[in-house]
C-alpha cells in the first residue's frame, strides 16, 4: 500500500499540536520504522513517546486510513499468487486495526490467510515480533518468504529465519535493502511475482 501522503501528514499534524516542526523530506525517513524509533528522532523524550504515539494514531486514523491506495499491480500480483496456491499474510508496522480496515476498503483481505499488526495494548510492536506472530499464524504452513520496502522489513526476517525480497517501488533508500541482506530487489509487482513463483532461482542466491 501507498500509505505515505497519510503518513506525513499525521506527522505533520502531531507536531504541530506538540508545537513542534519537520521539514516533509525528514517525515519521509520516518516511513517504515517503529513509531517509537520514529518519535525518538524527531526529539522526543521516552516519556513522551506513550501520549505522542496515541496523538498520531488519532490523526492517522481519520487521514491516514483512507489515503492509503495500492500500488499499481498488486490486486493482479496477489490473484496470480493465490491461484498458484499460495498463502499469504500481512505483517505491518501499522495498528492491527488500521491494515485490516485498510485491507476490507480496498477488497484485498480475501487474499490473506493472516493479518498481523502492531497490538492496541503496545505489546506487540517491534517488527521481528511482528513477523513472528504472523509466521505462527501461518502454521502449520510453514512461510518461505518475507517481501518488504525498508530494512526494517529485511532485518526483521533474517531476525526469524526467513529470505526477504526487497521492492524498489516502496520509500527504502537506495541501497538500504541490499546493505540490509535483501535476497534480490524487485522494481515491479510483475517482477515480484516472476522471481517467486520462480523461486528456486533465488534460493540459489
Amino acid at each position: 500500500m501507498d500509505s505515505a501522503p497519510g503518513i506525513i501528514e499525521a506527522f505533520r499534524r502531531t507536531l504541530d499540536d506538540t508545537g513542534r516542526r519537520a521539514p516533509d523530506d525528514v517525515l519521509a525517513t520516518l516511513i517504515g520504522p517503529p513509531l517509537t524509533d520514529s518519535f525518538r528522532t524527531l526529539g522526543f523524550a521516552e516519556s513522551e513517546l506513550r501520549p505522542v504515539i496515541a496523538r498520531y494514531r488519532e490523526h492517522y486514523a481519520t487521514i491516514g486510513v483512507p489515503g492509503c491506495r495500492p500500488y499499481p499491480g498488486i490486486d493482479e500480483l496477489l490473484v496470480r499468487l493465490r491461484e498458484q496456491g499460495w498463502i499469504l499474510a500481512v505483517a505491518t508496522a501499522k495498528r492491527q486495526d488500521f491494515a485490516t480496515q485498510i485491507l476490507a476498503d480496498w477488497h484485498l483481505e480475501h487474499h490473506f490467510h493472516a493479518v498481523v499488526g502492531a497490538s492496541l495494548d503496545g505489546r506487540l510492536g517491534p517488527k521481528t515480533e511482528i513477523v513472528s506472530q504472523a509466521r505462527a499464524r501461518l502454521a502449520p504452513h510453514e512461510p518461505r518468504w518475507m517481501v518488504g520496502d525498508r530494512r526494517f522489513d529485511v532485518l526483521a526476517a533474517r531476525a526469524c529465519g526467513l529470505p526477504c525480497v526487497g521492492v524498489a517501488w516502496g520509500y527504502g533508500t537506495p541501497g538500504e535493502l541490499d546493505q540490509a541482506g535483501a535476497v534480490a530487489v524487485v522494481a515491479s509487482p510483475e517482477d515480484l511475482g516472476d522471481l517467486l513463483l520462480g523461486a528456486s532461482v533465488v534460493e540459489e542466491v
